[in-house]
């Protein structure tokens, strides 16, 4: 298994381990970011090749951490060790100590509460370690699964961003949600 990164926060779960993705990891990268669910979900086509594997890898993912403009963790299971997903903050701004959230699992790992249980730990993270105050998400308008799960976490629906992304050569509105710190804390009660 490749090294972790210095200082990277790794956090287990009752079933999952939250831990980094290095750039060893670009095979990975390289085959979960082509499997067609994920790259219809994200809203982006997946690598074209492994060295564009390599540089998203580094743009996207190892490069937030050690930038300091994010984290983003690779979702393994406990019992086999296995990847099969990854969630964190980019758009890091720690002035206004806010993020906007992204996350990504592998379709045989859907509807067995494993991203709530990934995003209930990386949301508690980011108000309890990184001191955020607001955690923004932003949902093609083509993707009821994502929505209803960014729901059931608390997340509060905005507003929709009309024609915000391009699919396919069409424009997509987007559905924009946000859970603030206060509100995360009063529901822990």
């Amino acid at each position: 298994m490749p090294e972790p990164q210095a200082d990277f926060p790794i956090i287990e779960t009752e079933r999952l381990i939250l831990d980094s993705i290095t750039r060893d990891h670009y095979q990975w990268y390289f085959d979960h970011f082509s499997i067609k669910e994920i790259i219809e979900g994200q809203g982006f086509e997946g690598p074209k090749d492994v060295e564009t594997a390599k540089e998203e890898l580094n743009h996207y993912i190892v490069g937030l951490f050690e930038e300091g403009k994010g984290i983003r963790w690779g979702i393994r299971l406990k019992e086999s060790n296995e990847m099969i997903g990854s969630c964190g903050f980019y758009a890091w701004n720690k002035d206004f100590k806010k993020a906007d959230m992204g996350y990504d699992l592998q379709p045989a790992y859907w509807g067995q509460g494993i991203m709530v249980e990934a995003m209930t730990e990386a949301i508690r993270y980011g108000f309890e370690e990184m001191g955020l105050n607001r955690i923004a998400v932003t949902i093609m308008a083509t993707n009821p699964r994502s929505r209803s799960l960014i729901k059931k976490l608390g997340f509060v629906q905005e507003g929709i961003l009309r024609d915000y992304s391009i699919w396919k050569g069409e424009y997509v509105d987007e559905h924009l949600f946000s859970l603030l710190r206060k509100d995360w804390e009063s529901s822990k009660k």
